[in-house]
């Protein structure tokens, strides 16, 4: 499946994206909240300025990423590789962190 196919689905209702291989894929400013992205190999992936507030990325591969700006608020990141993903300036609220550590507090890095 690539990000086009994604988007065309997830227009159409669908959420479950478990597994998926998104590798490259340039997801930048695009609504992917409360998606099930489990699994999802999102390794060197734009996803610059995405919502992805309420998504399960549990166990995605985001290494070298690049997530700047990003929603995670709400978001389910455990046992994520997130390695050298570019973070800067995402949004973390209730969100678990790969390590299960929860931020409760808005937070955004600097």
């Amino acid at each position: 499946m690539d990000a086009e196919e994604l988007l065309q689905r997830y227009a159409t209702g669908e959420r479950n994206f478990v597994g998926i291989n998104l590798r490259n894929a340039n997801l930048s400013g695009v609504n992917l909240s409360g998606t099930d992205l489990s699994g999802v190999c999102l390794y060197a992936a734009d996803l610059r300025n995405a919502n992805l507030s309420g998504a399960n990325l549990s166990g995605a591969d985001l290494r070298v990423s690049r997530m700047e700006e990003v929603n995670l608020q709400d978001a389910n990141l455990e046992g994520a590789d997130w390695y050298c993903a570019e973070m800067y300036g995402a949004f973390f609220c209730n969100t678990i962190l790969p390590d299960g550590d929860i931020v409760t507090a808005p937070n955004q890095l600097e």
